[in-house]
């Protein structure tokens, strides 16, 4: 974990370091592109993210150095890149050298995992489709559980959990549900599968009143709607049990039911029993509708 880290200005580049938790000096430099091997596959097709970034560095120097170490499998001025993938690529397209602190020893994976989701957790810039990825991934490595992980990580539980609940998000939709806010992709995400692509539309379609989208608790509302096949909940009426003069009393009463209205019935219902003499408790039913 690095326990201080400066970004300096163009001319202290070159001199720049920083220090780990540890106590371990890494010298912060620029290396050739080409001698930086990633540990993830580089983009066959670029996104909209990467061309973005190329065009940022096409303009203005790299501000944010990535992290790199050594490794047994590579040439001894070559180097594994850790973090920074996406600006290692940008510097590749460029023909750019690649600023970055060396960690001058080999990274074990599972300290790799913490490096990188720490990293980017600060910066809040990890999508949490990967965040989840890389997360199941340590999980199974360390054997532990996913609050564990979490900590260890240097992310809340929250967090974790929602990242793992939008893995569920199908990769056809996506790119529709990240144009959502969080707390609408969560919903959409814990929805059941067959539900997402209308609960995603609904959520993204403006009203055509008002020109506005949809609240959290509208999505919410019509998501449950849809999981009960589109019909409206029917209210239930509750049970509320009276003792009077020794005897026990059911009655139902729903939410629009008044005290005053339900002693009226009370009355009524009393007032009826009276006149039915030596009548038997079983034939009352009868006589009341």
């Amino acid at each position: 974990m690095i326990k201080t880290l400066a970004i300096p200005n163009d001319s202290e580049r070159q001199e720049s370091r920083a220090v780990t938790a540890e106590g371990v000096e890494m010298h912060l430099k620029f290396f050739d592109a080409a001698k930086i091997i990633p540990s993830e596959p580089e983009p066959v097709i670029p996104s909209a993210f990467h061309l973005e970034l190329l065009e940022d560095l096409r303009q203005r120097p790299q501000r944010l150095p990535g992290f790199v170490h050594p490794d047994p499998a590579l040439a001894e001025d070559e180097r594994r890149c850790l973090e920074g993938h996406h600006r290692l690529w940008c510097c590749k397209q460029l023909g750019k050298p690649f600023w970055a602190f060396d960690l001058g020893r080999f990274v074990e994976e599972l300290e790799r995992i913490e490096l990188i989701v720490g990293t980017n957790s600060l910066r809040r810039v990890m999508p949490r489709d990967e965040l989840a990825a890389r997360a199941a991934r340590y999980i199974e490595l360390k054997q532990c559980s996913a609050a564990e992980a979490a900590k260890r990580l240097g992310v809340s539980p929250p967090t974790l959990s929602r990242a793992f609940g939008e893995s569920r998000i199908p990769l056809a939709l996506k790119l529709r549900a990240d144009r959502l806010g969080l707390s609408i992709r969560s919903l959409v995400a814990a929805a059941p599968p067959a539900v997402m692509e209308r609960a995603i539309a609904y959520a993204e379609t403006p009203d055509p009143a008002t020109g506005k989208l949809a609240t959290r608790d509208a999505v919410s509302l019509h998501i449950r709607q849809l999981k009960k096949g589109g019909r409206s909940k029917e209210p239930k009426p509750k049970v509320i049990r009276l003792e009077l003069e020794g005897r026990l009393i059911t009655i139902c009463v729903t939410e629009g039911d008044v005290a005053s209205e339900v002693a009226k019935e009370l009355k009524a219902i009393a007032s009826k029993l009276s006149g039915l003499g030596e009548m038997e408790p079983d034939g009352w039913p009868y006589h009341f509708n």
